[in-house]
């Protein structure tokens, strides 16, 4: 599946996670269907900046549904469809 925003939002997940000072940051890409599950993920529990910054604005607004991993080291973000 293609999505036009996918990119864009695979960037910012990728600079919220490179924010919190990751040496190293592990991307992710899920399909199902037509929906797109892109995560990016550190090794450190990532800051409350992260989920409450101004990336995370942008984040939200591209994406059907967005929010931390449950381990808190990465972000999610979900598009096309429901999870």
């Amino acid at each position: 599946m293609h999505h036009p925003d996918a990119p864009l939002l695979a960037h910012e997940l990728y600079v919220a996670v490179l924010s919190s000072g990751a040496p190293v940051i592990e991307m992710t890409l899920s399909t199902a269907g037509t929906r797109i599950r892109i995560t990016a993920q550190g090794q450190d529990p990532l800051p409350l900046l992260s989920s409450h910054g101004p990336a995370w604005t942008l984040i939200t607004s591209l994406s059907h549904s967005a929010g931390l991993t449950t381990n808190e080291l990465g972000i999610w973000a979900l598009l096309g469809g429901r999870q």
